[in-house]
């Protein structure tokens, strides 16, 4: 054993605490304290009682704004401690260790695990299949076997401590502890996988109890349809009670369950499935890159799994790791954005939208297309699988065991996971192994300071690994049998045991004791409490009669160990939380706890702290002795001294256990607080409010009030005074909604003022659990919808009628109206316990139109979902009305036809625009689908719209079609052709757009004959137009001059086929032969009449535009001979750079402007002196 410095010889002569050889040693200081409960502790009788007569009355306390007979007289109902409480309390002593003295407290006896509430004990009493033997379930056909056995092997039936005896060596139970004092979840499985070989059979319960035995939730394993949902598909899933790896809570009240094959299963409380199941570690991944593709429908057999706070980490028989992260709506979003690129996320299933109620069965569940669409879901994983796998084979070695530092205390922010080595290292690797150098590994190369070999031989493998509390330290339990603490950082070690002597194998389990020791459970050997300096204090549990006695703590006297046999250690699990350690055995819950300081200080026998001297008064006082008034008056005699010992005693009372202990704390700060009021500098402190040291001890007395409360057997949540603060007041609140305990959640809200949303949650909570209790669904008969809805109103108004004493009459509590949603959650609440009316009614109650919408969805109403969101005019929550909707039918035809007749013929004309317009934006002319926006226009009696919006789509195929050239043609013709008929559907109203649109499939038929009759596509382009066409056509006689006349003769014939005008006609002959240089042709067709209907200047401005002589151009220019004429021959002499002939027509015309015009273009001097002499 050593301490800080290394190791060094055991300071008690090297004695072990499992050695029950040596001599009686006494550890410690041997300095007596005070027993802060009143009874005499075993070791040694060195601690007495400071005073064992408590009186429950105490003096009137005026210098708060809370009475002290408002705490310490008050029996209201709602807030009364636990018996089981107080009577565990008496039980407990204090030990050493070393200068830190620990107790022992048993907080629930004779426990009843699995107990049921009285309503539903009697209803299923003879229903059930199994037999209990403490925390372990077994079927009863299993059990009968094992007495048959044992009948025949002994001759007689044994009695049932054999039997429980038997059941073990073939049979194991998983315990697990929701942090801070949350329930319990257990559940027995075989030793071996199938059930052939087991005979245990098919099936199993997961249970989850609260401390006190309580049952909450029942979860039968497997599931009655366990099933991977991958791309839309269902795939079955068969799994045996053997399968089961371990289990345990999150800090966010998750039960997380690891099968041996990585499947990972996530229930609430009360057994609901958060999660799909999904493989934490997919058998895809061989040790390459983490980001590789592969299934992810098998998964790969585990080594390890562990469950930490923030989700869960395992190790597989390849080496190779992943991290699960449990998050959920209160996590930052961009947190799960951050993740490593191989991370996969993992949602919630999106149940199919029918009026059924929600039950297990997840058949009718499909996964969400995007799990941020608009907010993150309530609970989501991110699975990051770690290539350990490759590093192990790199360094030729093995993975034993791992644990995870969450992320909270790590320097990236995120989870960090330690793996120890063969060799007896520890390699640390990050959640980011794509973008971290050599994957995120980082050995730290611990194999000469662990173990216990100082660097002189092998290093032996660390087998356990457990983090402190705060992060700050790691413990590691070796294969060698020494525990050893070290930083987190691996720089410094801070302990150093062998436990060697007392036991060869590792501990059943291993955590920490608060943060100032580590406690270990071996099976047959009890509990060890190991300190910081290397002091230990021992803690035997018998257990020969499963749920019997349980033995009284020892120190370090060896010679009260001599012949102890514990058997069936099996039956005590360890909870380690922040503050202390929760033991939970076959019939009671203990809990191991450093005893806070001010306790210490406190009853610590001769202490002379302020504390200690006013509750010597109080005391004193308490027995009418006439010596109270001097104690408590020389207390006030130096400045500060009271106050000081006013608070030191409110502090030690919130520490404790005992109900009785509490008050007689709490009725020497209320004595100090009488003689603080008497002083005048005193109340002049805080003129005209309470002092703070009043307002400690108001604030002290709710904390103390709310914790009894919790630590009800009917509540039976064991949280401490860290425990709470750690917590907060709202954290418990939601906490015991998540344990169905609305109604205590309401009084406590209310009781603490923790502010109107959290009151208003608790109360709809509250109704909620009204709406859906099993008494109300019996008395259906005597009780109508409308009046279930009324009192369910009352309810989350805070009207309903309250049966303590502190309110005693009928009372608003808030006459504001609910907080947003509240209506909806108890609609929805109502709606799942089958009770729709219940739910229309509640529903139309709720002013929040994004919480109306969501509840109108859930419980299948798309239209008035639809209706709510077109008045609140909000375009999200429409489109999310359509989708839901859309996700709420079949993925078929019919499905698809229902969807489009619904949406038009129910919901609102908004919501159908709104529907128009995304399926024209998004279908239509982007490449996407556009008959779902064409197939609304029809059903709307938009004939026109549809016909042309499909004939838009027809135009468009060129463009985004990637198939050839004929077969693009045919598909446009046949569009066109399905457009005409949309328009014929329309009658007169259509008739124009019917025209034009057989004209242009009759148009693409004659450019297919013009194409094959001259077997080029350049005499007829696709897509093209009628005036695209023709000219094409008269552009090919330039290329094929000898078919010209059968060319020209095409051209007019589909000018008159589709009756082009005669002007456009000449227009366009005159484009195409000049832009294909027939100028002969051209002038021929301005020779075809004496006066064409264009009249020449277009002949004109073609020869200009394609560069021809000036002979050319003027051939045409004389010919326009009118006097209206002369304008244009100005303008065209201009244009083809004639000045002279310019300057003479401006002349002719007498416009000096004009002349001026072609002085100033011209860059003739000589025309130039002409102009001058004009003007």
């Amino acid at each position: 054993m050593s301490n800080i410095g290394g190791r060094s010889t055991n300071p008690f002569g090297g004695s072990n605490p499992f050695d029950d050889d040596d001599p009686p040693l006494h550890h410690g200081s041997g300095g007596g304290g005070r027993d802060p409960l009143g009874v005499t502790a075993s070791k040694n009788n060195n601690r007495s009682v400071r005073d064992s007569s408590i009186d429950t009355a105490s003096p009137a306390l005026n210098s708060g704004s809370m009475s002290s007979t408002a705490f310490l007289d008050s029996h209201d109902t709602v807030f009364e401690p636990s018996s089981s409480s107080s009577s565990s309390a008496n039980e407990s002593s204090w030990q050493d260790l070393g200068d830190l003295p620990y107790r022992r407290v048993r907080l629930y006896s004779n426990v009843h695990w699995g107990r049921k509430k009285k309503s539903t004990q009697s209803k299923e009493q003879d229903s059930s299949t199994e037999e209990q033997f403490g925390l372990s379930w077994y079927p009863k056909s299993y059990v009968d076997t094992v007495r048959a056995h044992q009948n025949a092997v002994l001759g007689a039936s044994g009695d049932r401590t054999e039997v429980a005896r038997l059941l073990s060596t073939t049979t194991t139970t998983f315990v697990a502890g929701c942090p801070n004092g949350g329930p319990v979840a257990a559940v027995t499985v075989p030793l071996t996988t199938g059930n052939a070989s087991s005979g245990f059979g098919s099936r199993t319960t997961i249970r989850i109890l609260n401390n006190a035995g309580l049952l909450l939730s029942s979860i039968p394993f497997p599931p009655r349809d366990l099933a991977l949902s991958v791309q839309s598909n269902r795939l079955q899933l068969h799994r045996t009670p053997g399968d089961i790896l371990t289990i345990g809570f999150t800090s966010r009240c998750v039960l997380v369950v690891v099968l041996r094959d990585s499947l990972t299963l996530c229930y609430d409380i009360l057994g609901n499935s958060v999660l799909p199941p999904f493989f934490a570690l997919s058998s895809h991944i061989k040790g390459g890159s983490p980001g590789r593709a592969g299934s992810l429908t098998d998964g790969m057999d585990l080594l390890e799994a562990c469950i930490f706070e923030g989700g869960v980490a395992v190790l597989g028989v390849d080496n190779n790791s992943a991290v699960v992260e449990l998050l959920d709506e209160f996590d930052d979003p961009t947190y799960a954005d951050g993740a490593d690129v191989s991370a996969r996320r993992i949602i919630p299933l999106v149940q199919s939208q029918t009026d059924q109620p929600f039950t297990d069965d997840q058949s009718t569940t499909k996964a969400a297309s995007s799990p941020f669409l608009l907010a993150p879901p309530p609970h989501y994983a991110i699975v990051t699988p770690l290539p350990t796998g490759m590093f192990a084979r790199s360094k030729h070695l093995s993975f034993q065991c791992i644990a995870v530092l969450p992320r909270q205390y790590s320097a990236s922010c995120r989870p960090e996971l330690f793996l120890s080595t063969s060799d007896g290292s520890v390699v640390v690797s990050e959640l980011n192994p794509s973008t971290s150098p050599n994957n995120g590994f980082t050995d730290v190369d611990c194999r000469s300071r662990i173990g216990g070999s100082g660097g002189m031989g092998p290093a032996s493998p660390i087998v356990s690994m457990a983090f402190a509390p705060n992060g700050r330290f790691l413990a590691c339990f070796t294969s060698n049998s020494v525990l050893t603490v070290v930083s987190t950082n691996f720089e410094s070690k801070v302990l150093e045991f062998d436990a060697r002597p007392g036991s060869a194998s590792p501990p059943r389990s291993m955590g920490w004791c608060g943060e100032d020791s580590v406690v270990l459970h071996w099976k047959n050997l009890g509990i060890l409490i190991v300190g910081p300096y290397g002091d230990w204090l021992r803690f035997p549990y018998d257990d020969d009669n499963i749920g019997g006695r349980i033995n009284a703590p020892y120190g370090n006297d060896k010679s009260q160990l001599t012949g102890m046999k514990n058997v069936g250690g099996n039956e005590v699990y360890l909870v380690p939380e922040i503050d202390c350690c929760r033991v939970v055995t076959s019939a009671s819950v203990e809990i191991l706890q450093r005893v806070p300081p001010g306790t210490a200080d406190l009853l610590r026998i001769g202490s002379i702290v302020p504390g200690a001297l006013l509750l010597d008064a109080s005391d004193a006082f308490d027995s009418g002795s006439p010596n109270a008034d001097e104690a408590a008056r020389s207390i006030t005699q130096q400045v500060g001294l009271l106050e000081q010992a006013i608070l030191g005693c409110v502090d030690a009372a919130v520490g404790e256990f005992d109900v009785k202990v509490q008050k007689r704390m709490l009725r020497a700060a209320s004595y100090g607080l009488h003689f603080a009021c008497k002083d005048e500098s005193y109340r002049n402190k805080t003129p005209g409010r309470p002092s703070p040291e009043a307002v400690t001890f108001v604030n002290a007395s709710r904390k103390l009030r709310v914790l009894n409360s919790l630590r009800r057997p009917a509540t039976g949540f064991v949280m401490t005074s860290a425990q709470y603060d750690s917590v907060m007041p709202k954290g418990v609140v939601a906490r015991l909604v998540a344990a169905g305990r609305a109604s205590l959640a309401a009084s406590i809200s209310e009781y603490l003022k923790l502010g109107r949303r959290v009151s208003d949650y608790a109360r709809a909570m509250k109704a909620a659990a009204f709406v859906s209790s099993s008494n109300i669904l019996h008395q259906s008969s005597s009780m109508t919808d409308s009046q279930i809805a009324e009192e369910a109103i009352r309810i989350i108004r805070g009207e309903e009628t309250s049966s303590t004493k502190l309110q005693g009459k009928k009372k608003s509590l808030s006459a504001l109206p609910p907080s947003s949603g509240m209506y909806a959650s108890v609609a929805l609440a109502a709606h799942r316990a089958g009770r729709r009316g219940v739910a229309d009614l509640l529903i139309m109650l709720e002013q929040s139109p994004a919480d109306k919408v969501h509840a109108l969805l859930a419980i299948g109403s798309y239209a008035d979902a639809a209706a709510v969101a077109c008045r609140a005019r909000d375009p999200d929550l429409i489109h999310t009305t359509m989708y839901a909707y859309e996700q709420g039918l079949s993925n078929n035809e019919e499905g698809k036809s229902l969807y489009f007749s619904g949406i038009i013929n129910k919901f609102p004309m908004e919501a159908v625009n709104m529907f128009t317009t995304y399926y024209a934006s998004f279908g239509g002319l982007h490449g996407g689908d556009a008959r779902p926006s064409i197939n609304i226009l029809l059903r709307r009696q938009k004939h026109t719209d549809a016909g042309l919006k499909m004939a838009k789509k027809a135009l468009t195929l060129r463009s985004t079609s990637s198939v050839g050239e004929n077969e693009r043609e045919k598909d446009k013709v046949e569009a066109l052709k399905e457009a005409s008929n949309i328009f014929d559907l329309g009658g007169k109203d259509c008739a124009f757009q019917k025209t034009c649109t057989d004209e242009q499939i009759a148009l693409i038929a004659d450019q297919e004959q013009l194409r094959r009759s001259y077997g080029s596509t350049e005499v007829a382009p696709p897509s093209s137009s009628v005036t695209s066409t023709i000219m094409s056509i008269l552009k090919y006689a330039a290329v094929d001059p000898r078919s010209a006349h059968r060319l020209f003769a095409d051209a007019d014939r589909i000018a008159k086929k589709y009756k082009v005008p005669e002007k456009r006609q000449w227009h366009v002959k005159v484009r195409a032969l000049s832009e294909s240089g027939q100028w002969p042709i051209l002038r021929n067709f301005a020779d075809s009449r004496a006066k064409p209907p264009i009249g020449i200047k277009p002949f004109a401005l073609a020869a200009i535009k394609g560069r021809q002589g000036q002979v050319e151009i003027m051939y045409y220019i004389d010919r326009m001979t009118d006097k209206s004429d002369g304008e244009d021959r100005y303008d065209l002499l201009c244009e083809a750079g004639l000045w002279k002939k310019a300057l003479e027509e401006s002349v002719r015309l007498g416009d000096g402007r004009k002349i001026a015009n072609v002085k100033s273009m011209c860059n003739s001097p000589d025309i130039q002196r002409l102009c001058d002499k004009y003007i």
